[in-house]
């Protein structure tokens, strides 16, 4: 494989993805400030198809995602659709949430958003960039075992002197694609269907994984996070600095507001102190659903 090969690789299998899961000429983008989400979109766009940007803010709560998102899609020419995700309905929402099966906290908080996103789509297919963090490591504990030899001797040591098991970088990420995982996709899945919409997801597509699987967390993230796709898609350098990973829910304040339930008797009959342990209640059965 020449070097020009390398470069471009990623881009192409992403491209490939759409072209062969997207049949109509127009196709919805769900946008973020992040690497991920714009990638597809660009992808989208040298696939032939016409791009339409959507992204949410909470209330008048304006994030550095939604700001990007708007500005990405200013400088590409996109339609773009803002959605305001109100503050205001959060009982009936977490009902919504418990109905559609979301057990973790980060199910609740990462697929809420969407269930006011998904009604204001116009096009079938709605492409993301779900899934792609799962193969860079951009986790608190991935980045303290992986990101340095020394991290990783640390690791090692650490297991030893605890009697735990070590997990090599791949069976991290594996454990990151196993069933119920992946950042909540099942539900958003869930969310897609009940609005007859096409979810596709080019990063979880079999030539992309195997690629990015191959390689190290430092072929991957040298020398920024996420490198191997920056580098092959040189058209993010038009939109200056974009922030290295941050989750969509916290950056825009879902958590924050989730939080607020730890108050409610209706939702916290237990006097939970944490947010997870509520979700868990609701998933274990303990509370009726």
């Amino acid at each position: 494989m020449n070097v020009r090969q390398k470069v471009t690789l990623i881009k192409k299998l992403l491209v490939d993805h759409i072209r062969n899961n997207v049949p109509d000429r127009r196709v919805a983008v769900l946008l973020s400030g992040g690497v991920d989400s714009i990638t597809v979109g660009l992808a989208a766009q040298r696939a032939g198809k016409e791009v339409h940007a959507y992204s949410f803010q909470l209330g008048d709560q304006t994030s550095y995602d939604f700001a990007k998102a708007a500005e990405v899609a200013y400088k590409m020419r996109w339609d773009f659709t803002p959605v305001i995700v109100p503050r205001d309905n959060l009982i009936e929402d977490w009902h919504r949430l418990v109905a559609l099966g979301c057990r973790k906290k980060t199910h609740f908080e990462t697929v809420f958003p969407f269930l006011y996103v998904y009604p204001l789509i116009q096009e079938k297919y709605v492409v993301t960039g779900w899934g792609a963090d799962g193969y860079f490591g951009v986790s608190k504990k991935a980045m303290m075992r992986y990101s340095s030899m020394t991290k990783g001797r640390n690791y090692v040591a650490y297991c030893k002197e605890h009697n735990q098991k070590r997990l090599t970088f791949n069976q991290f990420r594996e454990s990151y694609f196993s069933a119920g995982n992946t950042a909540g996709l099942d539900w958003h899945t869930k969310v897609a269907v009940e609005h007859n919409k096409k979810h596709i997801t080019p990063y979880l597509d079999e030539a992309v994984s195997k690629y990015l699987m191959s390689k190290t967390y430092r072929e991957l993230n040298t020398p920024k996070q996420k490198e191997i796709v920056r580098r092959d898609f040189t058209e993010l350098k038009k939109f200056g600095n974009i922030e290295t990973h941050i989750n969509l829910h916290l950056g825009s304040g879902v958590d924050k507001l989730f939080e607020t339930l730890l108050n409610n008797t209706e939702i916290n009959t237990k006097d939970r102190k944490r947010m997870m342990d509520v979700c868990r209640d609701w998933s274990n059965g303990v509370l009726p659903i």
